[in-house]
């Protein structure tokens, strides 16, 4: 796993990159697919959903066209059978969802908002905020890529808002999540969202890179990341 995106000083304002690879793996690891048919079997809907234009405007004969496999009744059939989650934006609004693997939060109550409603709960957005509906229209022409990384305890694929979070024991208990997210155009007004979510342990992938970007985040930031006590702990470690 490479650590490139990991930036000092951190900073949650958009950064990205064009885009121009494999949309999803074409050859999915029955680990994420196993996965994902649990999570929807505890909590489908939550994390599975669709809105009445979404259907309306056949959208997801569009996405299965663009991504070059068999047509689908819903998101959530299409979903299950790639390891990315996935999502459909429509003239700047979420209009379909299916995140097995959501991080804190629950996805179809984004459904019908813009991207101003689904940065609002992150640590300073003010940027992100403010350049929204650009970055709407910019995902409707340009293929892109990000990533979101943390530390955390939880090693589970998912990390929705109902599940434990475990204490921090042990350097080894430790877990580095990433999201790597794709944007690309689905038509001049409709852009499909793709988010592989991968867990490892910290301890598999450690880089002092990692502890000077958590050094550098503001405290909005680590409180918003769960980070107060990881950070503490890591400062106090000898590597």
């Amino acid at each position: 796993m490479h650590l490139d995106f990991i930036k000092t000083p951190f900073t949650n304002n958009p950064s990205m990159q064009k885009y121009s690879g494999d949309l999803i793996n074409n050859s999915p690891r029955s680990k994420y697919i196993e996965e994902k048919l649990i999570q929807i079997s505890l909590r489908e809907s939550e994390l599975c959903g669709e809105t009445e234009l979404f259907q309306k405007l056949k959208l997801l004969d569009k996405v299965s066209n663009l991504l070059d496999i068999q047509k689908f009744k819903t998101i959530k059939d299409l979903s299950i059978e790639i390891e990315e989650d996935i999502a459909v934006m429509h003239k700047g609004k979420l209009e379909a969802i299916s995140f097995c693997f959501p991080s804190g939060w629950i996805p179809t109550k984004a459904l019908g908002k813009d991207f101003a409603f689904l940065h609002e709960p992150v640590a300073d957005n003010d940027l992100l905020i403010k350049s929204s509906q650009k970055l709407s229209k910019y995902m409707c022409s340009h293929s892109i890529q990000r990533w979101v990384w943390n530390v955390t305890t939880i090693k589970n694929l998912s990390n929705h808002p109902t599940i434990n979070r475990p204490e921090l024991s042990s350097f080894e208990e430790l877990y580095f999540r990433l999201e790597t997210q794709i944007s690309t155009p689905v038509d001049e007004e409709t852009s499909l969202f793709l988010v592989l979510v991968e867990v490892v342990p910290l301890n598999k992938i450690w880089n002092s890179r990692i502890l000077e970007s958590i050094n550098s985040m503001s405290d909005n930031v680590l409180n918003y990341k769960n980070l107060i006590e990881i950070k503490k702990y890591l400062n106090g470690l000898k590597f």
